[in-house]
């Protein structure tokens, strides 16, 4: 008895495992048409996507914009085909798309949050490539960091600094920052502060300072070197020297180069050297 209810069960489980297996089956070949209709848009949207990145292309390269302008011009055009084909695709395949759409907006907020410093830099990337306020290989100045422009993507501007590093600046700051571009043949200011002992004469200190600094092949000719006195102090003279680098010289190197030059010309014409000491103004109370 135990046997024969068994065997009924098992016959019963195998008629409607193959019942099911039959509908899927069934289905899948009344859906074949769709999916052959959703492999033919594929196809073709790839091959049309293809042909108007190659016209676009070509086109962008008549106008001789930057390569990198082209780049994102190129690729917004084979991102439109391939929207345009999906839209299709879901439409072949009877895809509630509004459901989808609905779906994906309930963690739109979550994921805007998360990409929204990723979508600026690409915002602000886009508007640096299209005014061009630089180009690669122009020297300029952002925030703090000095150096010439080696890349400027999508994401990020690099910069390789007068010291040899490599900076790499979010887009967005980039756009919000104040920039200053130099010219290749500009120069840039050094100012050296000095203590010197108040017996030496001043012109024959100034004169050691402008015939030690002129030596020097990265400091520029013109502006002309100047050597002012900023200010008494005690026994000793507090002087500024002002100088111009060379454009294609490196700053630190030569304000290093500059400075031991200096203490070594002193160190021969026994002056010697203190740190500027900081001036006290004294100022008589108002009259009663």
């Amino acid at each position: 008895m135990l046997m024969l209810i068994v065997q009924k069960t098992l016959e019963s489980t195998w008629e409607q495992i193959g019942q099911a297996y039959t509908n899927v089956w069934l289905r899948t070949l009344g859906f074949l048409p769709e999916i052959g209709a959703a492999i033919f848009v594929i196809v073709f949207t790839m091959l049309t996507s293809r042909t108007v990145r190659k016209a676009v292309s070509k086109a962008m390269a008549k106008t001789k914009a930057d390569p990198n302008v082209q780049f994102i011009v190129v690729r917004i055009a084979g991102l439109s085909i391939w929207l345009i084909g999906l839209s299709v695709i879901l439409s072949v395949l009877k895809v509630d798309a509004g459901g989808i759409f609905a779906a994906l907006g309930l963690t739109g907020a979550a994921i805007g949050f998360a990409v929204k410093d990723i979508i600026a830099n690409f915002i602000a990337g886009i508007v640096l490539l299209s005014t061009r306020p630089f180009k690669i290989g122009d020297l300029v100045t952002i925030e703090t960091f000095d150096g010439v422009v080696e890349d400027l993507a999508i994401r990020a501007t690099i910069l390789k600094t007068i010291d040899g590093k490599e900076v790499t600046i979010p887009n967005a700051r980039v756009f919000n920052a104040v920039v200053i571009k130099h010219s290749v043949q500009s120069s840039r200011r050094v100012v050296i502060s000095l203590g010197i002992d108040d017996k030496h004469p001043f012109e024959k200190i100034k004169s050691l300072v402008l015939e030690t600094i002129s030596t020097i092949p990265e400091v520029a000719t013109e502006p002309a070197i100047t050597v002012n006195i900023s200010s008494f102090s005690g026994n000793s003279i507090n002087i500024d020297v002002w100088f111009w680098v060379k454009g294609e010289a490196s700053l630190l190197a030569t304000s290093s180069k500059a400075k031991l030059e200096l203490k070594e010309a002193f160190a021969r014409e026994q002056i010697e050297l203190s740190p500027p000491t900081p001036t006290m103004v004294l100022q008589s109370p108002p009259p009663k």
